[in-house]
């Protein structure tokens, strides 16, 4: 017989085991080797089968969808009837904690009941955004006053004076320091306001000269001013709107006249420069 050694002179495992799984006893290693077995199966995860029933799981029927809350909880009906409201949507034993079942944003707790009608006060969802607002202008009453019309221009049967087709419009001729018209000047320009009427996208254009002094401009300016607006007159009042009519007294003829002389206006649409080369008198 050995003898038994003593516990400080064992190995550092050894020390802890008991005499009774001493290292040379047949016994002792048995047991030393399921300890050790037991040490390596406990830090490996345990599998388990298992099994389920159809027939069981069609008896349970299908699953209710919970009702969202507006403060971010749901709601669902319990198998007795009523309906349970919480953020995890259990049906508990009536009661929670305050420290995880409680409504967000609520003092309700997690199993507080709801009636069905609380359920169909719920708002509906909007499908799609609002349609933009419609801006329309306010309505703004502004008074209108009507252009004054110019007195008409009567035919003097002593003026002398002449009309005359030009490219494009009429052109007028006074006598010497006048403006008046007689008839035959007078219907030139009415027949020229009725072809005017049919070109409602265009002006007229009335440019006017004047007898006088190249020392003293103001003078045939006055006579070529008075001799536009007695032509711009008669298409006012043959029809023509006062914005298409554009008057411009010149005076003494400059190198733009075309052949005009310092008793003739030119009366001629826009877009259309005056010319005598294809003139003759107008009856």
């Amino acid at each position: 017989m050995h003898p038994r050694p003593s516990p400080g002179s064992l190995p550092g495992t050894m020390r802890y085991i008991s005499p009774l799984f001493h290292p040379r006893s047949l016994h002792g290693l048995i047991m030393l080797g399921a300890a050790a077995a037991g040490l390596s199966l406990s830090g490996t995860a345990a599998n388990a089968q298992v099994t389920t029933s159809r027939n069981a799981l069609d008896a349970l029927g299908t699953p209710r969808r919970p009702a969202i809350l507006p403060d971010g909880g749901s709601m669902s009906a319990s198998p007795s009837g009523t309906t349970t409201a919480g953020p995890d949507n259990s049906a508990g034993s009536g009661t929670a904690s305050r420290g995880g079942g409680d409504i967000p944003g609520s003092h309700a707790p997690a199993t507080a009941i709801a009636s069905p009608a609380a359920i169909a006060s719920l708002p509906p969802v909007a499908t799609k955004p609002p349609d933009n607002p419609v801006l329309r202008p306010p309505e703004l009453h502004v008074p209108t006053h009507p252009f004054p019309m110019p007195p008409e221009v009567k035919a003097d049967p002593q003026a002398r004076g002449r009309a005359e087709r030009i490219t494009g419009g009429t052109r007028l001729h006074f006598a010497t320091q006048a403006a008046d018209m007689n008839s035959r000047m007078i219907a030139a320009l009415q027949t020229f306001a009725t072809v005017m009427q049919k070109l409602p996208d265009q002006h007229i254009s009335i440019t006017a000269y004047g007898e006088g002094r190249a020392d003293d401009p103001s003078t045939p300016r006055r006579v070529a001013l008075s001799r536009g607006l007695a032509a711009r007159s008669v298409l006012l009042h043959a029809g023509i709107a006062p914005t298409r009519i554009y008057v411009r007294a010149v005076g003494l003829p400059d190198e733009n006249a075309h052949g005009a002389g310092a008793d003739c206006i030119d009366v001629t649409r826009s877009g259309v420069v005056a010319s005598n080369s294809t003139g003759s008198p107008s009856r």
